[in-house]
């Protein structure tokens, strides 16, 4: 039973403390970079670039800052919302994975042309070799490779290659 009700007074006390700090309106951070909660403004002292917090609003100190350069420039920029920096994100996600689809394809287009060019080469080594080559013709009769065409596909093959490199 002991137990029980420590773990229920650690609980309310938790709550406590959090509740408090929720009803806080505004927070800085103080001299000693300790923060301060409270629902009073923050004395004038305080500069406003240590303001975290004003009136349920949350402050980006980098923003803060840069919006003070830009309008010491005479140039202003808005703060960018929670939709814009969504789509950006979104429009960042796009393009990676376009350029990773890019670099996918032209991965499998470099395969596929480096196993064109080793077929064309191994076809080569077998028109060189000066074998009897069978084909098939339009009526699926077994014919042999004639001289003339065998120079033909030599002719056709060399310039082939030279798109392989060789």
């Amino acid at each position: 039973m002991k137990l029980s009700i420590r773990h229920t007074l650690i609980v309310l006390a938790t709550l406590a403390t959090i509740s408090t700090s929720a009803l806080a309106q505004y927070v800085w951070l103080d001299e000693k970079g300790n923060k301060q909660f409270s629902d009073q403004p923050p004395p004038a002292s305080v500069p406003k670039n240590k303001i975290l917090k004003f009136s349920g609003k949350i402050i980006d100190n980098q923003d803060s800052s840069t919006d003070a350069d830009n309008s010491k420039a005479g140039t202003t920029k808005p703060a960018d919302s929670l939709a814009d920096k969504e789509l950006a994100f979104k429009k960042r996600r796009d393009e990676l994975a376009a350029k990773e689809k890019k670099d996918a394809d032209e991965a499998k287009a470099s395969a596929a042309k480096s196993d064109n060019c080793k077929r064309m080469r191994e076809y080569k080594q077998s028109l060189d070799s000066g074998q009897r080559i069978s084909q098939m013709d339009a009526t699926g009769q077994k014919s042999y490779m004639t001289d003339e065409k065998r120079a033909q596909e030599q002719t056709q093959l060399s310039q082939n290659l030279s798109d392989c490199g060789n």
